[in-house]
This record gives C-alpha cells, sequence and structure tokens, in this order.
C-alpha cells in the first residue's frame, strides 16, 4: 500500500510538474491580441466622382449619400456628413478622405433641368474639379477570413451586455482563476441527469483560448491543452483585459459572406446600430448566438433564433435583471435583422474574383491592413442582385415548372464599364450562403446566338478588299434549306422556328436571329476567320471547328461574353475586366495597380455597324419586347437561346457600360424557355435603371457612311420603293446600283449619272 501510494504521488507530481512546465511556456507564448494588431485588409467599392453632366437622380446620387449615412437638413449644411437640396442646386458637406489627404470640404452642384451643371466650392464659389465622394466600404479579410472589426474598449461596453454575457456564459468570471470546477460538476450532473449533452462547464477563459489557440475539434488533448492555456492567460492578464479580448474575438456567425467577430460587429450586422442603442432583446439575441452562431443564427433559422433569445431573457428574469413587465414587452417583439440590406453591398462573388484576380496578379501574400480600391459600383450592385433575386422569382411564379426543383433555378448578372473595363457589378447565384460557385466566372455554358455578331463581323471586317460584294448590312442571304459540310459531315442547320423566309438582308437575319443565313455567312467567310474574331474578343475556351461555331456550340463564361460585346461598344477595342483599382498600405503607398490590358480586335467601321444590327435586335428584333419594359436611351444587344433550351442568355450594351445576364440550372437540365423569355427581363429591368434615357447615341467613325436602300433588293432606294430604310456601309462597300425591281425616277437616274449618291 506505501509503495503504491508513493507511485501515485510521484506520477501525480510528475503530472503536475509536467503541468507546470506546460503552463510556464505557454504563459511566455500566448499573448491576447490588441485592438492595433492584425488589421483586416479592408475592401472599398469605387469612387463616384461629382462631375458637371451627373444626373443625380437617374445615377443614384442620393442612394449614394444615403448609404454612405449622409443626412439630409433643411438648411445650409454645417457638419461634414450633411446635405441640401433644392430643384436648383445640392449643396454636400464632404466627409474628410484621409487617406487622399482630402480635408472636410463643402461644395455646391448647380442644377439646371435635373443635371448639373456646375460643381463649385460653396465657400468662395470657385469651380472646383475631381470632387469625389468616399468610397464605401464593402468587406475586408483578416486571417483568410471575410470579416470586418472595429475594436471597442470594455469601457465602451454596455453593462447591460456584460451583465447578460456573464450571467448566460460565466457567472463566477470574476471568482475563477480560468476554470470553474463548480459549473464543470454542475454541467455534468445535468448531462448525466438529461442524458444527453445539454449545458457546457467551459469558463469565457477557455472558450477564448479556444477561439484563439485551438482547434474547434473536439479531443481530449484539446480540452488540456485549453485548460492549461486558461490558467496562463488567467495568470499573465487581468480579468478586464481578457474580457475586453472575448467580447472582440468571440464568433457569432455570418453577415453573408462576411465572418462576425465581436459583438461590436454583430451589433451593426444584424441590427445595423452601435451597442449603445440595443435593446434588451436584442441583447439577448446577440449572446444566445455564443452557444451555436449558425444553429441560432437569425438569417438561417428565426424561429430557433427566436426560442434562444427566449431562453436568454427568462434566465434574465430569473436573474432579476429584467422585470416581468420588460420580460413580456421583449418576448412580444419579434426577430428583426438588417442583414438583407446590409449583405447587398458586401458582393461576395465579387469579392471572391477580385482577391483572386489580385492574387493571380501579384503572386505574393498582400499584406495585413492592405487597403484595396475595387471598381465595384455599390449602387450597380445592389440593384444587380435585388434585380436578379427578383427576375428569377417571377419567372419561377409564372412557371411553376421552375419553382421547388433541386438544384434550383440559377442565375447571374455582369455590369461592365465599356471605356475601362471595370467590373462595377458581379452577382454569381441566388445566394452566397448556399453556393460560393460563381455562375459569372466560372461556369461555362453554350454560347448559342451570342456568336451570330460575330460571325457578320468577319464578313464585314474581310469585305473592304471585295468592295460592293462584300458582305453589308443590305447583303441579301438566303434563308431555305441547305446541306453544308460542317467539317464533321454533311449538316443542314434549320432556323429556331423550323420556318424559311426567303431572301433577307444580313440585317433581318440578325435582329431575327436566323440560324440558316449565319451559318451560310460562316462557310462564306471561312472558320479560320470566324475562330480568329472570336479569340481577338477574347473568348479563351476552346472552339469548334466547324460551322456549328456560327451558332455558339462552344461554351463561354458570362463575364468573358460580356467583355466581348463591350468591345462592340468600344469601337472594336476589346479591354480585359478588372475588378481592381488600386491597392496601397495603411500609410497610403501604392503595393499595385493593375497594368490595363487593351487590345484591337476589330475595325471602328466594322464594330459600329455590328453595334448598328444591335440596335435592330432591341428596336424590332427578338429584343423589342426590352422598350415596353421601360428601356431608355441608345441600347443594342443580343439575345442567346441554346440547343434544348438550356440557357438563356441576354447581352446588351449602351456607348457606356454592358451588362450580360444568364439563367439556367447547374445541372443543364432543360429550362424551356428562350433568351427574350427569362434572361431579357432581368437585362431591361436592370437597363431601365442603369442606364440614362438620354444617353448621347453611338459615335458614327470615320469610313462609315450612310445610305437609304430598299430591303427586298439590297440596293438603293427610289421614290418608287414601297419601302425604304436607311443602312450604315463600311465607305467603298455601298450599294452603287438603283433599285431595278421597282425602277427609278430620274432624279434617281441623275444622281446614279452624275455620281450624287452621297
Amino acid at each position: 500500500m506505501r509503495r503504491s501510494l508513493t507511485w501515485c504521488l510521484g506520477i501525480a507530481g510528475a503530472g503536475l510538474l509536467v503541468l507546470a512546465g506546460y503552463g510556464f511556456v505557454l504563459s511566455t507564448s500566448l499573448a491576447l491580441p490588441k485592438s492595433d494588431e492584425h488589421p483586416p485588409l479592408l475592401i472599398y467599392g469605387a469612387q463616384f466622382f461629382l462631375t458637371p453632366g451627373l444626373h443625380p437622380v437617374d445615377e443614384g446620387l442620393f442612394d449614394r449619400l444615403h448609404r454612405l449615412e449622409y443626412r439630409p437638413v433643411t438648411a445650409k449644411p454645417k457638419v461634414p456628413g450633411e446635405y441640401f437640396a433644392t430643384t436648383s442646386s445640392i449643396e454636400i458637406f464632404l466627409h474628410a478622405q484621409e487617406e487622399q489627404r482630402l480635408p472636410a470640404r463643402l461644395v455646391k452642384l448647380t442644377l439646371m433641368n435635373g443635371v448639373v451643371t456646375e460643381v463649385l466650392s460653396a465657400t468662395d464659389g470657385r469651380p472646383v474639379s475631381l470632387v469625389t465622394l468616399e468610397p464605401v466600404l464593402i468587406s475586408g479579410v483578416r486571417a483568410g477570413t471575410k470579416q470586418l472589426r472595429e475594436w471597442i474598449p470594455l469601457d465602451q461596453i454596455p453593462p447591460s451586455l456584460i451583465q447578460t454575457l456573464l450571467t448566460i456564459e460565466d457567472r463566477r468570471f470574476f471568482s475563477h482563476v480560468g476554470v470553474d470546477p463548480i459549473a464543470i460538476g454542475r454541467a455534468l450532473w445535468t448531462n448525466i441527469t438529461r442524458g444527453a449533452v445539454v449545458q457546457g462547464g467551459s469558463t469565457l477563459t477557455q472558450q477564448l483560448a479556444k477561439n484563439l489557440f485551438y482547434s474547434p475539434k473536439r479531443t481530449i488533448w484539446r480540452k488540456f491543452k485549453e485548460l492549461v492555456a486558461s490558467l496562463a492567460l488567467e495568470f499573465k492578464y487581468r480579468k478586464q483585459d481578457i474580457l475586453e479580448s472575448y467580447v472582440n474575438e468571440i464568433y457569432l456567425g455570418q453577415a453573408g459572406p462576411v465572418s462576425i467577430y465581436g459583438v461590436g460587429e454583430a451589433a451593426h450586422r444584424y441590427f445595423g446600430r452601435p451597442l449603445d442603442q440595443l435593446s434588451i432583446e436584442e441583447i439577448a439575441l446577440i449572446v444566445g448566438l455564443i452557444k451555436g452562431p449558425n444553429i441560432y443564427s437569425p438569417v438561417k433559422n428565426a424561429e430557433l433564433a427566436t426560442k434562444r433569445r427566449d431562453v436568454v431573457l427568462h434566465r434574465l428574469r430569473e436573474e432579476g435583471i429584467v422585470t416581468e413587465e420588460s420580460l413580456k414587452a421583449a418576448l412580444a417583439r419579434p426577430v428583426k435583422v438588417m442583414l438583407a440590406d446590409d449583405a447587398l453591398t458586401d458582393a461576395p462573388y465579387f469579392v471572391d474574383f477580385l482577391l483572386k484576380d489580385i492574387e493571380q496578379g501579384t503572386g505574393v501574400v498582400t499584406p495585413e491592413g492592405s487597403r484595396i480600391y475595387s471598381t465595384l459600383d455599390s449602387r450597380a450592385q445592389q440593384i444587380a442582385a435585388q434585380v436578379l433575386q427578383e427576375g428569377l422569382a417571377k419567372l419561377e411564379k409564372s412557371h411553376p415548372a421552375l419553382a421547388d426543383v433541386e438544384p434550383p433555378l440559377q442565375g447571374a448578372v455582369v455590369v461592365l464599364d465599356v471605356k475601362r473595363g471595370h467590373v462595377l457589378a458581379m452577382v454569381g447565384g441566388r445566394d452566397y450562403r448556399v453556393s460560393q460557385f460563381n455562375r459569372a466566372v466560372q461556369a461555362h455554358r453554350t454560347a448559342g446566338s451570342l456568336f451570330k455578331p460575330f460571325v457578320y463581323l468577319a464578313g464585314f471586317e474581310a469585305a473592304r478588299d471585295q468592295g460592293a460584294t462584300g458582305l453589308t448590312p443590305a447583303t441579301l442571304l438566303a434563308d431555305e434549306p441547305v446541306t453544308l459540310e460542317s467539317g464533321t459531315g454533311q449538316w443542314s442547320p434549320q432556323n429556331y422556328d423550323r420556318q424559311y423566309r426567303g431572301q433577307v438582308t444580313v440585317r433581318t437575319a440578325l435582329e431575327q436571329s436566323l440560324n440558316v443565313p449565319v451559318v451560310r455567312t460562316a462557310h462564306r467567310t471561312g472558320m479560320l476567320a470566324l475562330r480568329r474574331q472570336l479569340q481577338a474578343f477574347g473568348i479563351t475556351t476552346p472552339l469548334a471547328d466547324n460551322l456549328s461555331l456560327a451558332l455558339g456550340s462552344s461554351s463561354v463564361s458570362l463575364l468573358e461574353i460580356t467583355a466581348a460585346y463591350a468591345g462592340l461598344a468600344n469601337g472594336g477595342v476589346v479591354i480585359r475586366p478588372v475588378a481592381l483599382s488600386n491597392m496601397t498600405r495603411e500609410r497610403g503607398e501604392t503595393i499595385w495597380s493593375p497594368p490595363l490590358d487593351r487590345r484591337h480586335a476589330a475595325t471602328p467601321q466594322g464594330a459600329f455597324l455590328v453595334t448598328s444590327l444591335l440596335k435592330g435586335v432591341v428596336d424590332r428584333g427578338t429584343a423589342s419586347k426590352a422598350r415596353a419594359l421601360g428601356v431608355r436611351g441608345p441600347v443594342a444587344g443580343k439575345t442567346g437561346t441554346t440547343d434544348g433550351s438550356r440557357d438563356a442568355w441576354f447581352v446588351g450594351y449602351s456607348p457606356d457600360i454592358a451588362i450580360g445576364v444568364w439563367v439556367g440550372f447547374d445541372d443543364e437540365r432543360a429550362l424551356k424557355l428562350t433568351g427574350a423569355q427569362a434572361a431579357l427581363p432581368i437585362w431591361s429591368e436592370l437597363a431601365a435603371r442603369l442606364i440614362p434615357g438620354d444617353l448621347p447615341d453611338f459615335e458614327i467613325p470615320i469610313g462609315v457612311v450612310h445610305r437609304r436602300i430598299d430591303p427586298r433588293t439590297g440596293q438603293l432606294a427610289t421614290s418608287r420603293c414601297p419601302e425604304n430604310r436607311s443602312e450604315y456601309f463600311i465607305t467603298g462597300t455601298e450599294p452603287k446600283t438603283y433599285c431595278e425591281v421597282h425602277g427609278g425616277g430620274v432624279w434617281e437616274r441623275l444622281k446614279q449619272t452624275f455620281d450624287f449618291s452621297s
């Protein structure tokens, strides 16, 4: 007995020595985070310029001011963050922009007919230039996860929150030494009597140690290390320091793509208010989340969140912290969170694309505390996310076969700046929390009719050396049954409606999205020219080496094809889409700015002819419904419907922006809807809200001439032609002959004889 007792004491002593040694090592290596450690990498949206020509209403100036927390006032603004608007002017007291070294200042926008005519300094009335609103903070990254945290000192945490936290999580916090044997015993007894693990005995210090230093995986060894780390922290730090770290570091769920750490961020993300403005039931919900942030998330399960909140409230009543009257009032109020609006500005798919783009561009780890200034237009992003959600819901309502299926109906949206290649908005799916797969970038789907404009463009470019015999918008094409050698055997293409229309002009063929004429054109121009044309416009996916390519048999991403159409809008100059404007260190020094990758993919004349045709698609062709849906101004675009109706597309553009929309199922199930039915309504709603109605038309480049033609013959129209149409031609390819079917009058013959055709 004595020998056994000696052995036991020896083993226990050795264990204590090991424990003490391990604790000493931990006490020298473990450190609580401080408010200035590991600053997040902050991601901002694009700056918004206040310039003459700005349409405050159409371009969402007031929405942007509201998002930046500017307040409307009824007289001249007196402090930064205020603005005063009348029908003739808008005065804005701009916030200071420290990183741009710009002080707070008062500016005045003068208006005429709702358009800004001057931007003046409100103090001396002089014109000022390069005036911008500060960029919107859209997300942040810390330790590899998307998160934003503002460290809040303990003395600024409301006492009611601290009291609630200690009541629920650790009543003996200020009396134990990091481990609470009483709490462990109570939890053990409760779990045994209940027959399940329903209560834990971990102190706040143990929870903090687990969050900061150890894996969440439950093992005996991890619990041992957690226990020793808790003792080491208690030995090294004051209780107040531990509590301050806990309330700022505790994980409290997800807000879209952003991980929520700390009670301050939880108050902002869930309720849109600072901590000192929270009600007791809102405090109870935040504290209740600690037990299971994802299980009791008010975003994922409002019912469970409410039950957990109510448990906390009842406990507060039992402890005498709230009165019976206050309890009843708090229980009667439903759980309401602000996440829906806030998550929209986070642009999760865009942020993922941006970070990957930076990683590939720099090849190095981005320094902590960096500032990333992106190209994202927060207003356009919010509109795009909202319109896609509502548009897909409308489709499911009007076509019940699309609803309540797995996987669900999906969609994606991309908005690009035509002149700079900036990604203004990107939505890669219905719900980032369910699926992080970015359908705007990662999905490659069959292009369908979206390739047709490039078939005709290749023909227009080739026509420069062919004169009047080359392809023009007025060239007649046979819309008749045909069998061609496609490279994989004989092939007889058919139109979508299985109908044929005889002789049609190139314009009519594209406006009505006819298959047979475009295949004939590809055969006439050659596959090599078509492949080169598509590759020049940035299509990098493998392209079919047969005539089916003219009908879009190859796959593309939405971003890729939208950038190609933006190249048409930009006069044949294609710009690789970029999401980053500039990246700086905390002190403002530039780390990296992406180089502008632009190339000439077509002549301005050829690109303009295609734009002219695509304008007809919107005004008279397969996308004419867009005008009825409220689309204004000069726009051009093309519907796309793939074989088997698996994909519905619409890509369109104005002189300033290009918008691409895709709708379909991830498993490529048949949608049984055309691009005009599924994608065009979503695109039209976006275009109506993002494209001003009085935007100037596309500029006609030098080297393009205008003629009136008879669409039946493709020849110059005369006064006897029952119908005539305005058409554009590359100089030298315009028709020289007047209509030979209807005949011409004396005036036309005189013009032809004396070459007055211009």
